[in-house]
């Protein structure tokens, strides 16, 4: 499959590139500047600075690609950070549409699943932008008609576990937190699903 990855210097983004090199298949990875570039080195690794929230540099690297893969989301929960989940959805849906790719991974929230419990209530308050955000992205998305997955998951951790738990329309059972590692080799599985339409899974790492 030949692979668009945005966000790919991020912790997450650089370990779905190398996840997806190891499954064979073929990456571009964007950057937002020069000096983001990945050291990584790869036959089928090719790197690209763009902008993920202009359409017009994406329309062109997503020519004759098969899918896209966003790791993209803000590094602080405040309002102008956080708006790279839903100003990079818009542009990505129209490149996508433009450029004829329909297959498109994210990674979004857990918050915006029901929060029955009173910490999750408090938490989602506190990190109100981001939740808006990703919860805007993904009716952008929605409405795309694009094949779309989303993985909602909750702490991201830098342990270097593999394996997952994935349910659909649900956070799994005291899936709190998941590894970036674990994350990555999701959404590279999740490229595999046909006729996926939009989906919405809650990802978490494995049982203890």
């Amino acid at each position: 499959m030949r692979l668009v990855v945005l966000g790919a210097n991020g912790r997450t983004g650089r370990r779905v590139v190398q996840a997806a090199l190891d499954r064979g298949h073929w990456v571009t990875a964007v950057v937002r500047r020069p000096d983001k570039r990945l050291a990584l080195r790869h036959d089928r690794l090719r790197m690209e600075v763009a902008d993920p929230c202009a359409r017009g540099a994406l329309v062109e690297i997503l020519r004759e690609q098969d899918a896209v893969v966003s790791t993209l989301g803000g590094r602080r929960p405040t309002r102008s950070a956080a708006s790279v989940y839903w100003r990079s959805a818009e542009a990505l849906v129209a490149a996508a549409t433009e450029a004829r790719v329909n297959r498109v991974v994210v990674t979004s929230s857990a918050l915006l699943f029901p929060r029955r419990s009173l910490r999750n209530k408090l938490l989602a308050a506190m990190v109100r932008p981001v939740v808006h955000s990703a919860e805007r992205m993904e009716h952008v998305l929605h409405a795309s008609g694009l094949q779309v997955t989303v993985a909602r998951c909750g702490f991201l951790t830098d342990h270097e576990v593999l394996g997952y738990r994935a349910t659909l329309g649900a956070l799994p059972t005291g899936g709190s937190s998941v590894s970036r590692s674990s994350l990555a080799q999701f959404l590279v599985d999740a490229l595999a699903e046909e006729g996926a339409g939009h989906r919405v899974y809650g990802v978490a790492g494995p049982a203890p």
